[in-house]
């Protein structure tokens, strides 16, 4: 949840983001939420008859996240979390997640936020219930001009295809060979290659770099 490069999912498309009850909802459970859509969750607070951390599942179900009853307006009211898997479209989907209040197994962990996140992530993950995370890759060149000027280009991406990344790599090492660059040293084959080239008193570095994550 504390890499920077992760994909968030995004804010809950609705009317009531510039309610205020809404707003101090969401500001009270903020740490629970950002953590959800870290999983990555699209995360709501419902404020109307009940007051819930709602989050969405990939199969049209999704969590209801309360506590003892409604979760209260003031975190320090909380009596622990609990939380079910429900589907308004077909009530047989109806799952205990986790239940940290009074009584409830995962009661030692009571107002807690990382067991809960712990187990929501674990039971997703297991029912594949989450989008999926994907992985970015781009060519990038690193290098030093004769005048000892840093040089960084991005020659290609962020693509999420690692065959097309490598394709794109070969073409821009064979451009610089085309212009009359020398590879001097070469790694990685074509799994991860990383190829350093010199012209005239310049170095370059070719390589594939990791551009973070995206929500498939």
């Amino acid at each position: 949840m504390s890499n920077d490069l992760a994909p968030m999912a995004p804010m809950p498309v609705h009317n009531n983001t510039d309610d205020p009850l809404w707003r101090t909802l969401w500001n009270a459970y903020e740490s629970v939420i950002t953590a959800l859509r870290r999983i990555p969750l699209v995360a709501n607070v419902e404020s109307g008859n009940t007051f819930a951390i709602t989050a969405e599942l990939t199969d049209g179900s999704y969590l209801w996240i309360s506590s003892v009853e409604d979760l209260p307006i003031d975190p320090g009211a909380l009596e622990g979390f609990h939380v079910r898997r429900i589907h308004d479209d077909n009530p047989t989907t109806d799952e205990l997640v986790y239940d940290s209040t009074d009584g409830g197994e995962q009661s030692e962990h009571g107002n807690n936020v990382v067991p809960l996140i712990q187990a929501i992530t674990a039971f997703v993950t297991e029912r594949s219930l989450a989008p999926r995370v994907i992985d970015l890759i781009s060519v990038r060149l690193q290098g030093v001009t004769a005048q000892r000027q840093p040089l960084s280009k991005l020659l290609h991406g962020p693509v999420t295809d690692n065959d097309a990344a490598i394709k794109e790599y070969g073409n821009a090492a064979r451009v610089l060979a085309e212009k009359g660059w020398t590879c001097v040293h070469a790694e990685g084959g074509t799994d991860w290659p990383l190829t350093v080239w010199e012209l005239n008193g310049e170095v370059c570095t070719v390589y594939l770099a990791p551009a973070g994550q995206a929500i498939a």
